[in-house]
């Protein structure tokens, strides 16, 4: 359990999936392929294993691709605020319709903090 503590550290989400966004487009064929983000107004932070927030988008990312279908594959992720957290969405077009892969960061200070296990995420 101590190793797994050990790993989160306190990221703002905005700036974390722009940065991954940025990264990852010059990677990109353009006019055939698009990754954008769509961040919340506020900023939300969370603690979290880094490492394995950007293995698990670039394994969305990797997947989108390689079984995309569409002409314009488009994929986007989303950042949002909500009442008891925050939550990470993909999206892509790979398919032709828009499929959405989520996850729910979840809690409020002084309870007990419910979390996705595989994100290993928490409101910080």
């Amino acid at each position: 359990m101590r190793k797994i503590l050990q790993r989160n550290e306190k990221v703002e989400l905005n700036s974390f999936i722009d940065e991954f966004v940025k990264a990852r487009q010059k990677y990109f064929t353009p006019g055939q392929e698009w990754l954008e983000a769509e961040l919340a107004e506020e900023k939300i932070s969370v603690y979290m294993d880094k490492a394995q927030l950007e293995k698990d988008l670039d394994e969305l990312v990797k997947t989108s691709l390689m079984y995309g279908k569409v002409r314009n594959l488009e994929m986007k992720i989303q950042v949002k605020k909500t009442a008891d957290g925050a939550g990470i969405c993909f999206s892509d077009n790979g398919v032709g319709n828009w499929r959405n892969k989520s996850i729910c960061v979840t809690g409020k200070p002084g309870r007990g903090l419910e979390t996705k296990k595989i994100w290993g995420v928490q409101v910080a």
